[in-house]
């Protein structure tokens, strides 16, 4: 079969589950479905590659930890061992995104569109985790969330340096696995904390689907050696 057959199979009975999931509230099916589909796709990972990257076993065991610890303390909120298993599972996709890279001076006209795009991307996600203030039970919780947010933001940095260096099919599937991962978690944390609409809730997730299949395509495609921008 092909990857695209064995991703189909995988994510048609589990994204249905989680769509009924969200609308019916049964909380516990729809965590059920998600921590069903990583260990799924790391068997699709294992069953083309053969073998196993460190950084894609990084990224799968600990993601997948993360949805485990969600999952047993039956919440949406992040506790704190999910947000040090979701630090781990990133930093799994960054080692793979710079393994191949070296240092090379950036233009005017480069530096001024990152600086933009990060400075945009940067009070976006300031001014969500403000609003999520409001609802937290405790500094440490409130703490947790911007620290999480944090390195979400780095990830965008590291996935724009990516791409202004390579413009390959590998930096484009970070790219996009990246700020899925964000919008997915900014309109989950919406629908769970101030904004509770089930259609709210089923774009996240729909969103955290696909940041998930692009991670598993993203690893599976190879890369040739990169230069990264100096932007210090």
């Amino acid at each position: 079969m092909s990857l695209f057959q064995y991703i189909l199979i995988l994510l048609v009975p589990l994204l249905a589950a989680n769509l009924y999931a969200a609308v019916a509230e049964a909380n516990w099916l729809m965590q059920a479905t998600q921590l069903i589909f990583v260990p799924g796709l790391a068997g699709i990972y294992i069953k083309l590659k053969k073998n196993m990257g460190l950084n894609a076993i990084l990224f799968f065991l600990f993601f997948f930890l993360a949805q485990i610890s969600g999952f047993i303390f039956n919440t949406n909120n992040l506790s704190l061992f999910a947000f040090f298993f979701y630090i781990i599972a990133y930093f799994g996709l960054s080692r793979e995104a710079l393994k191949n890279t070296q240092m090379e001076p950036a233009s005017k006209t480069i530096l001024v569109y990152f600086f933009l795009l990060i400075a945009v991307n940067t009070y976006l996600l300031f001014t969500h985790v403000l609003e999520l203030k409001r609802y937290m039970s405790s500094e440490l919780e409130f703490g947790i969330y911007i620290a999480y947010y944090g390195v979400l933001l780095v990830m965008g940095i590291i996935s724009l340096i990516y791409y202004l260096n390579s413009y390959s099919k590998k930096a484009i599937y970070f790219v996009t696995l990246v700020l899925t991962f964000i919008f997915s978690d900014v309109f989950r944390d919406s629908a769970h904390f101030y904004m509770k609409d089930s259609a709210i809730l089923i774009t996240g997730n729909l969103l955290w689907y696909t940041g998930l299949i692009f991670s598993l395509l993203f690893f599976l495609t190879p890369e040739r050696k990169l230069r990264l921008l100096n932007l210090l």
